[in-house]
């Protein structure tokens, strides 16, 4: 199923507050991590798909993993370039606040060796891991000016109907919820709220991670279609 813009922004939107709910009670640190293989065929894809959302799973269970985070967020991404499928999975990842001081910090080739120890692929995959902090330092009025734009969007603008594509691809639960973070989905009304004083914009973290996720997509884009979106919307 051809993923349409709306969905996305809400959730960047939504996961702002939540970020920031979290933040008022608890000390944690954030990453953004992106878990990908690049170059899929279309002969290949639900196959990998399928590997990719096991091995996700199997990820998180891994010791190293487990006892450095308290939840996540994750979306599928696939990305159409050139006929080949560039499957992702982005993830918002609190951890413990000591992630950064001790045995506990993962470095990013760690990530990498784990990612693919969980998918348990062939190795002419192409894997892809990147990770991100996410920390006080952020261009405050350029993020607020992409949400107060990110909201009149919302408001105004209807949303297209989506395009059924493979209906494997379509059935796929796209995101999730777990632990601390699902905690605090429960309590946090889902309605997307349009005035941006329902949101706090003093909290970096929340700032930041909005300035990236509204640039995810949930489902299958294509790449150059997106970005000439992306670019008139936002």
């Amino acid at each position: 199923m051809l993923g349409t813009w709306r969905k996305p922004l809400e959730l960047a939107f939504f996961n702002h507050r939540l970020i920031s709910e979290v933040n008022r009670f608890n000390k944690v640190n954030w990453l953004i991590i992106d878990l990908g293989i690049k170059h899929v065929t279309a002969e290949h894809i639900n196959e990998v798909l399928d590997s990719m959302l096991v091995g996700f799973n199997r990820l998180f269970k891994y010791k190293k993993v487990k006892q450095a985070n308290l939840g996540y967020f994750r979306m599928l991404d696939i990305i159409i370039e050139e006929e080949r499928f560039n499957p992702v999975i982005h993830v918002l990842l609190p951890t413990i606040k000591s992630y950064f001081q001790g045995r506990y910090y993962i470095k990013l080739s760690e990530w990498a060796t784990l990612w693919h120890k969980a998918l348990d692929m062939r190795p002419e995959y192409d894997l892809s891991v990147e990770v991100n902090t996410l920390n006080s330092k952020s261009d405050q009025p350029s993020i607020i000016d992409s949400m107060e734009q990110g909201l009149i969007l919302l408001h105004n603008v209807p949303d297209r109907p989506q395009t059924k594509s493979n209906d494997t691809i379509s059935s796929r639960r796209l995101i999730g919820y777990s632990r601390l973070l699902k905690e605090y989905v429960d309590r946090i009304h889902p309605k997307i709220e349009y005035n941006l004083h329902h949101y706090d914009i003093n909290d970096p973290f929340a700032n930041s991670a909005f300035n990236l996720m509204r640039h995810w997509h949930s489902g299958i884009r294509n790449q150059k279609e997106f970005d000439l979106k992306q670019s008139s919307l936002l």
